[in-house]
């Protein structure tokens, strides 16, 4: 899978700017596929030079003019294709499994530090997600009933941070145990 395949989508549920794409992008596939902005715009000009977009100017004033981006026939055509195509399980990369792996190499209250930010960083996503979530059932329903399979990711993706912080939680009073039975 690919950026290719992440704008347009985005750009299929609805038309928008670069600005508008990568903010829309942030809010949804962000969770699960990463880009820059910059990577963003490059793609958006790529797509439209191959025909797969349109790019209507509109004017602004006091700013620069605005490029709005849609889905040509071939677009639409090219995402139907990447969409039809199997997609390869994804393994987990994460450095601070990797780190917790060599962890009998650090003092029990290195690692349960470490733990302990990983832990805000997974409450906080937790939150950001449940935001985006409320945020998805306050669209009209016929809008949630096109994208329920759109919304499925983010439901995984509440689901996942919850088990992690569950785990981390049960990892964090084990080191706690550790570094109480160190200092005795």
């Amino acid at each position: 899978m690919s950026l290719r395949f992440a704008v347009l989508t985005l750009l299929d549920i609805e038309p928008g700017s670069g600005y508008d794409l990568k903010r829309r992008f942030e809010r949804s596939v962000n969770h699960f596929w990463s880009a820059s902005h910059q990577q963003m715009y490059r793609e958006l000009h790529k797509l439209h030079q191959e025909g797969l977009l349109d790019c209507e100017e509109q004017i602004q004033d006091g700013r620069p003019d605005k490029k709005v981006y849609s889905l040509t026939e071939a677009g639409r055509a090219t995402l139907r294709q990447l969409a039809a195509r199997p997609a390869a399980a994804q393994k987990i990369r994460d450095p601070f499994l990797l780190q917790l792996f060599a962890g009998h190499h650090l003092p029990p209250a290195l690692m349960r530090a470490q733990l302990e930010r990983q832990l805000a960083e997974h409450r906080q996503e937790l939150a950001t997600y449940e935001a985006q979530n409320a945020r998805f059932y306050k669209r009209p329903p016929e809008q949630q009933q096109m994208l329920w399979l759109s919304h499925q990711p983010l439901l995984l993706g509440i689901e996942t941070e919850k088990a992690w912080i569950q785990w981390a939680e049960r990892l964090l009073q084990r080191l706690q145990q550790e570094e109480s039975g160190a200092q005795n």
